[in-house]
């Protein structure tokens, strides 16, 4: 039975519909330059837009080939280099990263709330998708907070940290837009790779995969969270009725062609800095 299942996986993930796979691999790549994007908006600095999408390509590409999420500390050093004079400092560019993630965490869970009413979600994710809201909406009320009552007493690195790790609404209103919009170019993107290995998925069944792949996601044990992954998305698959070697190719092909898109907009950002390229990575390998 492994010996036809890990066939049949193989030629559905190595024949998949071309048109459908270039267009996973088209919305993946959008979701770079949204996400530096949304750093951007955080940050509230004039830096190049082209510095922050540079660490955040790579650091993102990191993300995919190391463990427990070291590419977002990649980012701080990438960034460093790439900003040159106008570096804004480590308290607020990584206050503003956490600001960042903050907001990404509440629009996957807006998200998430709407697909909730016509999703088979079980209820560990339910459990874990409120968590999430509130976790991330309790870190930037705490860090607002912390800055504005006892700001003035703490050291000023560690409260301009706090001060970055908030925004003001209109940058969180902007900010949220873009994070939402991330999401749903995500959700695109897992429709395309299921229809291109051959799983008749809906638009539901694409957003019960993302959902599902996205909670497992939240500890990344090992690189590009491998195995936790799978599973996720096996079982989000499974829920639906959608079982068998074309969902185990699913599983196998998405993080891949996540990762191939990630390194592609690495290498742009690397473009992008000509002769300077060497210093980027050896920027990523020392904060991580």
């Amino acid at each position: 039975v492994a010996r036809q299942m890990g066939a049949s996986v193989v030629e559905a993930a190595t024949t998949p519909s071309w048109t459908y796979l270039l267009g996973a691999f088209a919305a993946w790549i959008t979701i770079q330059p949204l996400r530096a994007l949304l750093w951007k908006l955080t940050l509230r600095q004039p830096v190049e837009f082209r510095a922050i999408y540079a660490a955040s390509a790579v650091g993102s590409f990191l993300d995919t080939i190391v463990p427990g999420r070291l590419g977002e500390i990649s980012k701080l050093g990438i960034l460093r280099v790439t900003a040159g004079t106008s570096w804004p400092g480590l308290p607020t560019a990584g206050g503003s990263l956490l600001c960042k993630h903050l907001l990404d965490g509440i629009a996957f869970a807006l998200v998430a709330a709407g697909a909730a009413f016509f999703l088979p979600l079980p209820m560990w994710g339910r459990t874990a998708l409120v968590a999430v809201a509130l976790l991330a909406a309790v870190g930037m009320a705490a860090s607002g907070s912390v800055h504005a009552a006892i700001g003035h007493r703490l050291p000023t690195s560690i409260d301009t940290f706090f001060a970055r790790a908030t925004a003001p609404r209109s940058v969180l209103i902007q900010g949220g837009a873009v994070a939402v919009a991330t999401w749903l170019v995500k959700w695109a993107a897992v429709f395309c790779l299921l229809q291109a290995v051959g799983v008749p998925a809906s638009l539901g069944t694409a957003m019960l995969f993302l959902l599902m792949t996205a909670l497992a996601g939240v500890a990344p044990l090992l690189p590009g969270n491998a195995g936790l992954y799978q599973g996720a998305a096996v079982g989000a698959l499974a829920a639906v009725g959608q079982a068998g070697a074309n969902a185990v190719a699913a599983s196998l092909l998405a993080p891949a062609v996540g990762s191939i898109a990630a390194a592609a907009a690495a290498l742009v950002a690397f473009a992008w800095y000509g002769r300077r390229f060497a210093e980027i990575p050896r920027a990523a390998l020392q904060r991580v």
